[in-house]
């Protein structure tokens, strides 16, 4: 009778998923505009976090959040890595990331060669240096790939929005791995399809289980699925929101962040398909 229960019990967690699907304590969290923290088996990353710029339209970090992080408060205790994007005042502020980089030794910060520019006119510039890790990337350039402080990481870059105009700023998007989950982080990347047709290999590599892209990407109703084919993405939210959310984008029903704080489980199953 015991052995008949066992084997019903084993029909019912293949057939509910209860084996094949993995159990993920993976989360991203949203501190605003393209700020944005991933959790997975005690390692977190952070993208775009310390700004002071909103331009009166994108969402600024609010005091409690940021002061939580600046004192390495939960849940921003035990950073691995803080990855910026490009050197623009809504993504990157040099003076408050080279004192978050002085207090918090551990913390590694990987950014663009203009984003260290701004950091090594800092005062206290030597202090942290040894926590940088400079990616110097051109146009048309292959990705990089590299690990830092048990974070698998790429980098490619893609030209901002706005191209052919302000091909001069560094935006770097970055696909990050940590232990089996990935993410990808746009930045500021142009909607443009021939920037990312020639990296087809580079995205057809590996899976995204979660990919955070701007605003400027929700046209209509199918782009959603096209940057999920375009980038091998399983899931995406939308970043870079106005704080008065368009009205475009609630009506396209996409799944976007734009209230600090608010959260998202990364989903993932065993065999990486999902």
């Amino acid at each position: 009778m015991n052995k008949i229960s066992s084997i019903i019990t084993i029909i019912f967690m293949l057939f509910s998923g209860s084996i094949t699907a993995k159990s993920i304590s993976a989360s991203a969290q949203y501190l605003g505009n393209e700020g944005v923290l991933i959790t997975h088996n005690n390692k977190k990353v952070l993208f775009d976090p310390i700004f002071k710029q909103n331009y009166n339209r994108f969402t600024l970090v609010p005091q409690e959040i940021k002061e939580k992080l600046i004192n390495s408060a939960a849940p921003f205790n035990t950073i691995n890595a803080i990855f910026v994007t490009h050197d623009h005042a809504d993504h990157f502020h040099a003076a408050e990331v080279s004192e978050y980089l002085q207090k918090h030794k551990e913390v590694q910060l990987i950014a663009p060669t203009q984003v260290m520019k701004k950091l090594a006119l800092q005062p206290n510039y030597q202090q942290f240096k040894p926590q940088l890790h400079e990616v110097s990337l051109n146009i048309g350039d292959k990705p990089i790939s590299f690990n830092i402080n048990s974070i698998d990481a790429e980098a490619v870059r893609i030209p901002h929005t706005g191209w052919p105009k302000r091909t001069e700023i560094e935006n770097i998007v970055y696909r990050v791995t940590i232990d089996g989950v990935t993410v990808l982080h746009l930045g500021d990347a142009d909607i443009n399809p021939q920037h990312y047709t020639p990296y087809a290999k580079f995205w057809a590599d590996k899976i995204t289980h979660h990919a955070f892209i701007p605003e400027v990407f929700a046209v209509d109703e199918h782009s959603t699925t096209s940057a999920k084919v375009h980038l091998n993405a399983r899931n995406i939210t939308y970043v870079h929101i106005p704080m008065q959310v368009p009205d475009k984008i609630k009506a396209l029903a996409v799944d976007y962040f734009a209230t600090p704080g608010e959260k998202r489980t990364l989903k993932i199953r065993a065999n990486n398909t999902q």
